[in-house]
Parts: structure tokens; C-alpha cells; sequence
């Protein structure tokens, strides 16, 4: 059962909830004591419908403590995740991953086929991965599931199907949709790399995603004065567009890119933006709280952030801030991944949807799947309820040496023959690379 101490941040969110309410008011209120800037701007007869549904929803968060559990399993519930420093632990791959560890060299055997080691996107799809490097040959490169080098979309100009920047890479109805940084235009190619067509959208950053559960765009756009919204959704013929999350000079926010703000499971699209408490889910058009963090006494001086410039905020927060969302997670249909941050260092947190249990994992995560490198944090995401990390083909290659030398030489020769063979055998085909090698596991 979760105490009434545990409650206190929720119960400041909900009587704030309540008073909007009754005010219609939800631009008077900091994010951090409500809820209300989640609703999509339509009419007035919808939106009191919106509110209705999730004040009901909070109200019941509120009166039913005790039936947690069941209530977090029901759609549309919202999942209060308790964050405790004390109870933070060591953690094994094992618990929270599948049996398999995928190890992708993105080989670069042709000249055009290098890359920079510091991508911008990794996206998986069908039996292609697509790399969008903006730094090194400005260019989407194309492999194949196993690494294959197959081709690049250089299309980089200022012309009539060139690109001038790369912002985010999807894929619609089988068709590749590329969205620019900050012109405002927006291209789709087949799956194979041939250009199809293009149009102008003026006004966003070039972040987006698109969901195939409503067939809707989402992008995200960095706002900064009251009126903007930090997103927007418009439908498959970039018409009718729906604003959330709306701007508020009291809250707390980053004004970072948000390119990993939208991530989706199989059946859901999300939204988590770096320095919010709050994960939120689409649901019929309206942007719902589906996972709250708790920090109890670990949690921020909001009073005191909020007297900072936005400059000096973010040193604080890098280098002496409480628990904070970093705007790097992953949702399959039984856990839920991110990445937290205190005082400076990093946690994983594991939470599992079932038993509505978190597991704060400090340090690194014992690899004891093939007894390959630990891990740090997972910060890329490469497909639904798949994540991980990338380094460049040389530093792979060097750590497997580091560890040759830990195991010594009969210990490792056992090892490369048995459960290490896949590491080891991508570590020798990039050893002299710059191109990345893809460390991919699967939540289970």
C-alpha cells in the first residue's frame, strides 16, 4: 500500500488538477503541479470531455491507493512508479532482457559506405537498417539486418529532392519519410532509397514520428513563449493539427532537441520530454499520463530551479541535481526502460507493467547472458522493446582485448569457442573500423 507520504506529490498534482477544473485555466498552472497542458487544443465541448475523463481518472488515483496494482493493469491508467535511492541495487541482463544479445557491425569494406561514430538515428525496419549521419557524409546509409553495406540516400543539396539537414527518419506505409532539420520540408523515398515526392511544412523542428495506431504525424518543436506548444500532430494529409503540451514560463524544461521524446511499443505511441516526471501516452488524440516518477525526499527544489537561468539550471542539474527523467526510455508490453540521473551519475530503472515493481540499478548491469562487456545505460533505441548502444568498430575490438587480458588466455579461447563467439567474431570484422558496431537486446 502506498502511504499518504508517498502521496504528497501526487495530491499537490491532483487538488491542483481540481481547482483547474472548475477555473478552465490550464495556462495559469506550472507543469510540475498539474496535469492540464496535456490536453489537445479543440473545441470547448470536447475539451470538457477530455478533463472529465482524467479527472476522474486521478480522482480515483487518489481514493483507491490500496487497489494499485489492479488499477495500473486496466487502459489508460496511470502507473506512479516510486524512485528510492536506498533501495537501489546491483542487476543482471537476465532479469529484464531476452536470452540473446544481437551484435551488428555496420561494415564500411567501400569508402562510401564509412560513417561518422556519432550518428544521429538508428532506425530497424523490415529486413533494412537505416543510419542518418549528419556529421560525416550527410547522408542516410542503408544495411542490411546483418550489417551488409547496401547503398546510400545522398540526395544532400538545396534542390528539388536534395536534403540540406537531417532531422528524423520514419517509416510510413512502407515508404521512407524524412524530415528536415529546420526547413520545413519534408521527403519520402521508398524503402530502396529512390526519391518519391516532397512537401514544405513551415514551423517545426524537423523531430517527429508518425503512429500508425491513428495515422497521425506527432513532431516535436522546442517552445519558448506562451501561445506555442511543444507539440503538434497533424493527419496523413498534414492537415488538422492538434496542439499538447503547451507552454508555461514555471516549468521546468531543457530546451533539448527531443529526439528521443517519442518512442513507441507495439501498440502504443508515447511522449517523455527530459526534466518532467511524467510519461505520457496518445489515446483517441489526447495525450494521457501513463507513468508518474515519485522521488520522495530525492527529488528536486523546484522553488530553487526556478530562480535559475536556463544555462545555470543545467549545470546545476548535471552536476548536483536530485532524480531527474532524462528523456531516454523504452516501453515493451511488460516493462518499462529509462535512464534517471542524481547528483551526476546515472540509474537504469526497470519497471515491470505486472507487478508495478521498480528496480533502480546503480553502476553498471552484469552481463551474465554471454559474459560479454557490462552495461552502463542503454541510450539508443533502435526498434519497439529493442535498445542499446553503439561504439566504434576499433574501441569494440579494444575492449575485447581488455578483456582477453582480465580472463587470461585458456579462459578466453573457452569462451570465444562457446557463449562470447558472436562478440568476438564482430570484434574481429570492424577491429580497424570507425563505423559503428550495434549492441541491440530485447526487453523482455
Amino acid at each position: 500500500m502506498i502511504t499518504s507520504k508517498d502521496h504528497k506529490g501526487i495530491k499537490m498534482r491532483i487538488n491542483a488538477f481540481v481547482n483547474l477544473f472548475s477555473s478552465w485555466q490550464p495556462q495559469d498552472f506550472p507543469f510540475y503541479v498539474t496535469l492540464a497542458s496535456i490536453c489537445p487544443s479543440k473545441d470547448s465541448n470536447f475539451f470538457n470531455l477530455r478533463f472529465q475523463f482524467l479527472l476522474s481518472s486521478f480522482l480515483l488515483l487518489a481514493s483507491s491507493c490500496h487497489q494499485k496494482a489492479d488499477i495500473e493493469k486496466q487502459e489508460g491508467s496511470v502507473a506512479v512508479i516510486q524512485v528510492d535511492l536506498s533501495q537501489s541495487r546491483t542487476g543482471k541482463l537476465s532479469e529484464f532482457f531476452e536470452p540473446e544479445i544481437n551484435y551488428i557491425w555496420l561494415e564500411d569494406e567501400l569508402e562510401e559506405a564509412q560513417l561518422n561514430s556519432n550518428l544521429q538515428q538508428i532506425v530497424f525496419h523490415g529486413d533494412k537498417i537505416y543510419a542518418l549521419d549528419n556529421n560525416g557524409c550527410k547522408c542516410i546509409s542503408m544495411f542490411n539486418k546483418s550489417g551488409k553495406y547496401l547503398g546510400r540516400i545522398g540526395a544532400y543539396g538545396e534542390g528539388p529532392g536534395e536534403y540540406h539537414d537531417l532531422g528524423s527518419l520514419i517509416v510510413v506505409n512502407e515508404e521512407l519519410v524524412l524530415l528536415e532539420g529546420f526547413s520545413g520540408d519534408i521527403m519520402w523515398f521508398s524503402l530502396e532509397g529512390e526519391f518519391l515526392r516532397e512537401s514544405n511544412l513551415k514551423g517545426f523542428s524537423g523531430i517527429g514520428v508518425f503512429s500508425e495506431f491513428d495515422e497521425r504525424f506527432y513532431f516535436y518543436n522546442i517552445a519558448r513563449n506562451s501561445g506555442e506548444f511543444f507539440v503538434q500532430s497533424l493527419n496523413m494529409k498534414l492537415q488538422d493539427t492538434i496542439n499538447y503540451m503547451s507552454y508555461h514560463p514555471e516549468r521546468l524544461e531543457s530546451g533539448m532537441t527531443g529526439r528521443n521524446y517519442f518512442q513507441k511499443s507495439k501498440h502504443h505511441l508515447y511522449f517523455g520530454m527530459t526534466f518532467l516526471d511524467t510519461i505520457y501516452q496518445f489515446q483517441n488524440q489526447q495525450l494521457v499520463p501513463k507513468y508518474v516518477f515519485e522521488y520522495g525526499n530525492y527529488g528536486q527544489d523546484l522553488e530553487r530551479l526556478n530562480g535559475m537561468e536556463i544555462m545555470e539550471r543545467i549545470t546545476y542539474m548535471n552536476t548536483q541535481g536530485k532524480f531527474y527523467f532524462r528523456g531516454r526510455y523504452q516501453v515493451s508490453e511488460k516493462q518499462l526502460y529509462t535512464i534517471l540521473s542524481y547528483e551526476g551519475d546515472f540509474y537504469n530503472l526497470f519497471y515491470a507493467q505486472e507487478s508495478s515493481k521498480s528496480n533502480l540499478i546503480e553502476s553498471v548491469i552484469i552481463n551474465d547472458i554471454d559474459g560479454g562487456f557490462n552495461v552502463p545505460m542503454l541510450p539508443n533505441g533502435f526498434a519497439p522493446g529493442k535498445l542499446g548502444f553503439t561504439m566504434p568498430g576499433k574501441a569494440f575490438y579494444q575492449a575485447l582485448m581488455t578483456k582477453k587480458k582480465q580472463m587470461g588466455q585458456v579462459e578466453y579461447e573457452s569462451w570465444v569457442k562457446g557463449v562470447g563467439a558472436n562478440l568476438a567474431k564482430t570484434a574481429f570484422a570492424g577491429k580497424v573500423s570507425e563505423n559503428p558496431v550495434l549492441i541491440v537486446y530485447t526487453l523482455k
